[in-house]
């Protein structure tokens, strides 16, 4: 017989595809070996007991791995980037041999709350500018009273697609049967569900028939 593959089954054809899995496999919970790195362990009622290292210092260290201990150090031992208030640009010597390990702040002639010091900082041998609360609205557009938004941002052609959605047209419910919703009163089939005779058919046909 042709099979319709795209049906769905039932928990009952499940269940018997389960029994006939059983009959043809015997018991699968028995395990007969386990290996680990190719040696074989002992099962003990359908159970095997793997040791596990838990800690790190169980393992042989030949990644070179470091300790808590070690990687502190060498983060203590690291350079890191420190601040330095200066008085202008010009007091920043590039040349300096811990000239890049600073963010120098440069005080601002007319300060905003918040936004009181210019940074720089000496990169490659030059000094560069490396932050600013600035911002650029410009090519921004501005709000208009009753709108959203004051341009339209989707094309015309989507504009009228929407427009031609019909009336409760989000009224989806389900149906009585099985595998379709109503969609605005009209039945729509979404899929097909296979019976329990035609699963038996197809495990027949695949397994053959059960041994009694």
């Amino acid at each position: 017989m042709a099979i319709d593959k795209t049906k769905l089954a039932r928990l009952s054809a499940l269940e018997a595809l389960a029994l006939r899995l059983k009959d043809k496999c015997g018991d699968v919970n028995v395990l007969e070996a386990v290996k680990v790195n190719g040696t074989a362990l002992t099962v003990t009622d359908k159970a095997v007991d793997i040791t596990l290292p838990v800690n790190v210092s169980d393992l042989a260290n030949d990644a070179k791995y470091q300790t808590q201990e070690q990687v502190a150090a060498a983060v203590a031992g690291a350079e890191h980037l420190k601040r330095k208030v200066v008085e202008n640009v010009d007091a920043i010597d590039p040349a300096a041999e811990d000239a890049a390990q600073y963010i120098y702040m440069v005080a601002k002639g007319t300060a905003k709350n918040g936004d009181k010091y210019d940074e720089y900082m000496v990169i490659d041998g030059a000094v560069e500018k490396v932050g600013d609360w600035a911002v650029d609205l410009s090519g921004y557009v501005a709000k208009e009273d009753g709108k959203g938004l004051s341009a339209n941002d989707y094309t015309s052609d989507e504009k009228t697609k929407l427009a031609g959605v019909a009336e409760g047209a989000t009224n989806v419910q389900a149906t009585a049967g099985s595998g379709a919703i109503s969609i605005n009163g009209s039945e729509v089939v979404l899929f097909s569900v296979a019976t329990d005779t035609e699963v038996s058919e197809m495990l027949t046909e695949v397994f053959g028939e059960v041994s009694a």
